[in-house]
């Protein structure tokens, strides 16, 4: 149970310090640009690879679902909001899905859905 909770607290500071890192990396950046993207992408999925190889390759599968259906339940909020109120909740310039999403979240919905893993992991659920 430790040994979860080390994973965890170090998974979220590879992510804290990688956000960090990438804001600085892009701060006089006004526009979309692929080694930002990379930057912001780099340290978690390396850090979730690692994670697969020394704990359990289960880690792939969670990073796997949630990278989907994060991609598919904002896609279908941004759908529902724009269907709903006709207007849109929020727009994608890059590689949009109808407007509703990108593929360049799938990563990040990935990230997102292991850290919540390992935090309710921490806390016992």
């Amino acid at each position: 149970m430790e040994n979860i909770n080390i994973i965890s607290v170090s998974f979220l500071i590879v992510i804290l310090l990688n956000s960090v890192f990438a804001c600085f990396y892009g701060q006089k950046t006004k526009v979309f640009k692929w080694r930002e993207y990379f930057a912001i992408l780099i340290c978690p999925l390396l850090f979730i690879v690692a994670l697969a190889y020394f704990v359990d390759i289960k880690i792939l599968s969670m990073f796997l679902i949630s990278s989907f259906v994060g991609f598919a339940m904002e896609y279908g909020a941004g759908l529902v909001y724009h269907k709903t109120l006709n207007r849109r909740l929020w727009t994608y310039g890059r590689l949009s899905l109808h407007g509703y999403t990108s593929p360049l979240s799938i990563p990040l919905w990935g990230i997102v859905g292991v850290g919540f893993w390992l935090i309710s992991k921490m806390i016992g659920l």
